[in-house]
């Protein structure tokens, strides 16, 4: 169980560093509504990363907690990967830290640290409610076959 969150996890953690470097190359590192790509990234993985372990396990399916517990095991590694990443970037990037503080309601406050918990806790935040509900959908799934 904890190999496969740990591989998903490093997928998931790849998939977003690759994704934000493209974005800050292309200049649309600063643009907030991409936010909902990384989502998207998120979720497509907590998902595969459920499906995987229901195939591997079968006698999980309709057991929600293990799902979920899987789900939030991968974002783990993935976000808590990131989030050391977006520390070492920001730290290393005062100029897109200061483009941060400028478009931030509380930007004096922003530092690497606190710019990195944001993402820790709105990653946190979605791998517990994406995890529970593609737990329940792929159950449902496979209840069907």
């Amino acid at each position: 169980m904890k190999k496969l969150a740990f591989r998903f996890g490093l997928w998931m953690l790849l998939g977003f560093i690759v994704f934000f470097l493209f974005m800050h190359l292309l200049g649309l590192s600063d643009n907030y509504n991409l936010r909902v790509l990384n989502g998207v990234i998120h979720l497509g993985i907590i998902y595969l990363t459920i499906k995987a372990f229901r195939s591997k396990y079968p006698d999980t399916v309709s057991n929600y907690v293990s799902g979920t517990a899987m789900g939030i095991y991968v974002s783990l590694v993935g976000v808590l990967g990131f989030t050391i990443f977006m520390i070492l970037f920001l730290s290393f990037s005062p100029d897109f830290l200061n483009e941060l503080r400028k478009a931030m309601p509380m930007g004096d406050y922003i530092t690497p640290i606190t710019a990195s918990i944001f993402i820790l806790v709105e990653g946190l935040a979605i791998s517990l409610i994406g995890s529970y509900i593609l737990t329940r959908v792929i159950d449902m799934n496979l209840a069907r076959t």
